[in-house]
Order: C-alpha cells, then structure tokens, then sequence
C-alpha cells in the first residue's frame, strides 16, 4: 500500500529538478499527478518517466487563466484534487542588492517566485475544500532565513511565502487543508550544476565556488532529498502538522 493511495496531486514546475523528483515518488507511492509544466517537452518526459499515473498539462503559473485551466483539468480528470504542490520557480543570475538590480528582474522574480505560488492557491484551494481538504505544499528557500544573500528580490519573494503559508494555514485549517512550506538549501538540479560546474566550478554567480558547496554540513542536496520532505507533508502521516516552515539544508541557516 503507497503512502499516497487514492490522492490526485498538482505538481507545478514538475518537468525539472525537484518537482520531478517529487513527480516520481509521489506516483511511486500511488498518487495519480498532473504535471503542471511550462515547458512542453520537459512536461510530457516527467509524466512519461512517472508512468500512467501522470499526465500532462501545459501551464504557466503567472497566468491566470493558465493556472485556473490546470486546476480545472486536475479536478475534470480525476475528480478531486488533495495535494498542491507549488514547486515552479527560481532565481536569475541577474538579481542582485536592492540598490544595483534592474528592476526587471523584480517583476520577473516576483511573478514566478510569489504571484505563481498565490494564483496556484487562488484557483486550487476551491478544489480542495470541495475534495475534503488536504495539503498545500510551499517551497521557500534557505535564503529567506539568513541574512547577507545579494539575490534581494528572490529573497524577499521566498520570504513572502513564508507568510503567506502561515496565513493560509490560519484561514483554511477549518476546510481541513493544511499548508506548509519547505526551505531547500543548495540542491543538486541541472539548473544549480549549471551555475556550479564540476562542483563549484569558475563561472558560478556571485563569487560562488567549491566553498559554497563545502559550506553544507552534510553536503549539498539531491532534488529527491527535498521530495521526499513534499512525499511527508503530501501523506496522511503528517496530518498534524500545520503552519510549519521546514529548513532543508543541513542546518546551514542556524549559524
């Protein structure tokens, strides 16, 4: 018997890194998936990957009606809806102090890092109140818990998520939904390697470098370190768990 018997789950982001992670393990572990991806190729390879289990939905997160569509087709297909995984996100390069960064960069940041995560509540807790309830799964970032990180913008997005889980968890708790949010530290997905080549690597943001990775007391993560914290909030062996915001980085954040 999986962990996740007889739930549907929405994973966003979920062509790539740890929302693909999170796309294997949850069908592994019998929940049916809609693989919420803006990226059509990378998309139908994660549900094919996952097996018959997942499917496929184009989306958008900053889009409205992109994201409306998605939860309808979630809740259209499989009848209900009992797990939001909002996982579709990231930081540029380009972002740096509040004082130098282009403020394109801030509408960028703050359309796919908050306003994704808030349209994917707006749209998808209607579907789960009338599921029964069920759990909302956040991703914050380390960065939102320590202070001296140049990437200002990214850090004030992963911070508002922070409070806008706890608020969420305080409003819905009645409907029987429960909202928590992960903060991954460093973790390995393509996108990650890429900025941190051969493991540190010269051309890393910011000054990065093999110290960056050294930095991890217990070495830095794999994307299905992080899904398998989602897997624990998304099953029933966390129901009393509520509000909570989980640091995932080796205790980096508390020193």
């Amino acid at each position: 018997m999986g962990r996740l018997d007889g739930k549907v789950a929405v994973i966003t982001g979920a062509g790539s890194g740890i929302a693909r992670a999170a796309t294997k393990i949850f069908t592994r572990e019998g929940a049916r998936v809609v693989v919420a991806e803006i990226n059509d190729e990378l998309g139908r390879s994660s549900a094919a990957e996952a097996g018959e289990n997942a499917v496929f939905h184009h989306t958008d997160v900053t889009d409205e009606a992109s994201v409306k569509s998605v939860m309808d087709f979630a809740y259209k297909t499989f009848g209900r809806i009992d797990i939001l995984h909002n996982c579709a996100g990231g930081s540029v390069v380009e972002d740096t102090t509040v004082t130098d960064v282009d403020m394109a960069v801030w509408d960028r940041t703050m359309s796919l890092d908050l306003k994704g995560p808030f349209l994917c509540c707006r749209h998808g807790i209607p579907k789960l109140q009338a599921s029964g309830g069920g759990s909302i799964i956040n991703m914050s970032s380390v960065v939102a818990l320590r202070g001296n990180h140049p990437a200002q913008i990214y850090v004030s997005a992963k911070g508002a998520i922070i409070s806008l889980t706890r608020s969420l968890a305080g409003s819905y708790s009645k409907d029987g939904i429960r909202v928590n949010a992960i903060c991954p530290g460093l973790i390995k997905t393509d996108r990650i390697k890429s900025r941190f080549p051969g493991k540190g690597g010269h051309n890393a943001p910011r000054g990065g470098s093999t110290e960056t990775f050294m930095s991890y007391p217990f070495g830095v993560g794999e994307p299905e370190d992080i899904a398998n914290i989602a897997l624990f909030l998304a099953s029933d062996e966390s129901r009393m768990v509520n509000a909570a915001i989980i640091p995932a980085e080796g205790g980096i954040s508390a020193y």
